[in-house]
């Protein structure tokens, strides 16, 4: 199964490590996708692990983890309301 879990803190890390142990497919969200702390993350976690923006997070999972703090959730669902239109 292809996980997109939106949100890269502590949370959203374990979350999708915990995913990728059980075989499933995980591309976690980070409004800065290529940070050092994900790369090092994706190496560690393995090849099922990936990065993505908050769309491409959403579009790429079968399910949807919300993993952000409730402030930035409705930023980054309007984010993604406005890049499905285009």
């Amino acid at each position: 199964m292809k996980v997109g879990i939106l949100g890269s803190g502590d949370v959203g890390r374990a979350l999708g490590k915990g995913f990728v142990n059980r075989q499933h497919e995980v591309k976690i969200a980070s409004r800065t996708p290529n940070s050092d702390k994900l790369k090092t993350w994706v190496n560690q976690v393995g090849r099922h692990a990936s990065t993505g923006t908050f769309a491409d997070s959403a579009a790429f999972g079968d399910i949807i983890v919300l993993a952000t703090n409730g402030l930035t959730s409705l930023g980054q669902r309007t984010s993604m309301e406005s890049s499905s239109s285009t």
